[in-house]
């Protein structure tokens, strides 16, 4: 599915409750109006709570209809602020507000506040959205500087437009302020608050209580590619860069190359998926990855050593499943996976780091490319076989021990040199697994249509590509973009060239690793 929330997340900044400022005079203002989000004075002291999730979930639609009903004087929910000194914290109505501020700066993720706050660094996604959502506010309400135009000349304006621009200095957000005066009691009133019309995500809450930890600071720094709001700014500055390094190479190893369309058109896919607002799947990446969940309570980070480790700890376990690293297998992630309609499968991504990783460590990667082209054939016949185990199962921890075990078996199978119809039936044997014993329907369309939808075109183009893609000419695996070698088919020292007919295409790991085995073990089989 394509991102729908369109990133706002720039236009309040964040601030730990905690912080100490001097106190401002006076009596808090009871509203919210244009004139106060237009003065610098007020936005400069605006804040969210350093633990409010980012400000990404309305879709364009919502952000113009909230911006629609606030120049049309129609009933918009109360904002809830909390006053800390010289700020202003945003308790309930970060999204409200920003949908405003979106407008009056029209910046909706991709102009000058959102570029700085990620470094230059914004993901197509994220403007693809924000281009639509401006079309759509110019084709509906207009921009607010098409607006201050039309005020220039009111004599000519149908009767919506002269009624909104009346209200345009006049409407306002009504403010309810927190009554607590300690951070603790804002912070209590937040999550009691967000739980009621909208509640938050568990996954996500659970990052939000826990946002000094390391996996929720390690999460952070991947999933906004090292960029925007620094959660690991309290650590020193060199701790800070290299949190900010890792982060983006992990970024690169899972979503690049970006995915380009709805339906799967190119090999060239993230491995990853959509690299759009997937925290909670890159939390997972970092608790399995780190064994945090067996280890007993996760400790605060103190210096950002522990954070360091995390993000390491995912970067090596990746390097061996992706990217140009010596040791990286490269597996091709519509193999692996990616349904058969061309869907990314989470758990079947976090399933097979577990197995290729144990694989690695106990020494069998070489064992692995002997049977790597027959494993990778039993996968793609029996695409539908992680479906069918997750929903059977469940989805995430509930059904990832049945997928491992389902790779780890065929594997087992293939090394004993069993057939095709031997391992299903061994498979089969296992109850997780029976439904192999009955051959699966291909989903047919549920609309009528007169062309194919996205998932039968992905599919069409994903079976065409594991029977004509390229291939590795030392184990016959499918091979990625993000993990292609060229290699000698004669070495140099046996009088080799550098032209392209003693060029070829290998794996990383099949180019350092097991090219050298099969040299020394020429009775070894080509996978």
């Amino acid at each position: 599915m394509a991102a729908s929330g369109v990133n706002l997340d720039a236009l309040i900044e964040r601030e730990d409750l905690q912080v100490t400022s001097s106190p401002l005079g006076g009596n808090p203002t009871g509203e919210v109006n244009i004139a106060l989000l237009t003065q610098d004075i007020f936005i400069s002291g605006l804040r969210k709570p350093d633990f409010q999730r980012e400000t990404v979930n309305w879709s364009p639609q919502k952000i113009v209809d909230l911006v629609t009903a606030f120049l049309d004087g129609d009933l918009i929910p109360a904002v809830i602020l909390w006053r800390s000194g010289h700020y202003t914290f945003v308790i309930d109505g970060a999204h409200r507000l920003s949908a405003i501020l979106a407008w009056l700066n029209d910046d909706y993720g991709d102009k000058s506040k959102s570029i700085a706050f990620f470094n230059n660094l914004i993901p197509r996604e994220q403007k693809d959205l924000a281009e639509k959502t401006r079309a759509l506010v110019d084709s509906t309400i207009g921009s607010h500087a098409a607006l201050k135009d039309k005020s220039k000349n009111r004599d000519f304006l149908d009767d919506i437009t002269k009624k909104r621009l009346g209200n345009y200095s006049t409407n306002s957000f009504v403010v309810q302020w927190v009554p607590h005066s300690d951070a603790d009691g804002a912070e209590a009133s937040f999550f009691k608050i967000n739980q009621l019309p909208t509640p938050v995500d568990p996954i996500e809450k659970q990052i939000l209580k826990g946002r000094l930890l390391p996996n929720a600071i390690a999460s952070r720094a991947i999933n906004r590619n090292g960029v925007g709001h620094k959660y690991w700014g309290h650590f020193s500055l060199e701790i800070q860069h290299q949190i900010e390094k890792l982060g983006r190479e992990v970024y690169t190893a899972l979503y690049s190359p970006p995915m380009e369309a709805e339906s799967v058109k190119t090999s060239d896919v993230p491995v990853g998926g959509r690299g759009y607002s997937a925290l909670p799947f890159i939390y997972d990446v970092v608790n399995i990855v780190n064994g945090i969940g067996k280890k007993g309570v996760v400790q605060r980070d103190q210096d950002g050593s522990t954070t360091l480790q995390h993000l390491a700890a995912v970067r090596k376990k990746l390097s061996r499943i992706t990217t140009n690293d010596p040791g990286s297998l490269g597996l091709h992630p519509l193999v692996y996976f990616y349904t058969r309609g061309g869907a990314f499968q989470p758990v079947a991504f976090l399933a097979s780091v577990q197995v290729f990783n144990r694989l690695i460590d106990k020494g069998n990667a070489s064992r692995f490319c002997d049977i790597r082209k027959d494993f990778e054939s039993f996968l793609m016949k029996h695409k539908e076989a992680f479906t069918l185990v997750v929903k059977a199962l469940g989805s995430g921890p509930r059904s990832r021990p049945a997928l491992e075990a389902f790779l780890e078996m065929t594997m087992e199978e293939l090394w004993q040199g069993k057939a095709e119809a031997e391992i299903v039936s061994v498979l089969a044997a296992d109850n997780r697994f029976r439904f192999l014993s009955t051959p699966q329907p291909i989903r047919a369309q549920t609309r009528r249509s007169k062309g194919f939808d996205s998932s039968a075109k992905s599919a069409a183009y994903i079976l065409t590509l594991f029977d004509s893609g390229v291939r590795c000419s030392e184990c016959g695996g499918l091979v990625h973009s993000n993990s292609m070698t060229v290699d000698h088919a004669v070495r140099l020292a046996d009088g080799g060239g550098n032209n392209s007919r003693n060029a070829r295409i290998t794996h990383p790991y099949c180019n350092s690793g097991y090219k050298e085995q099969r040299a020394h073990n020429p009775q070894q089989s080509q996978g």
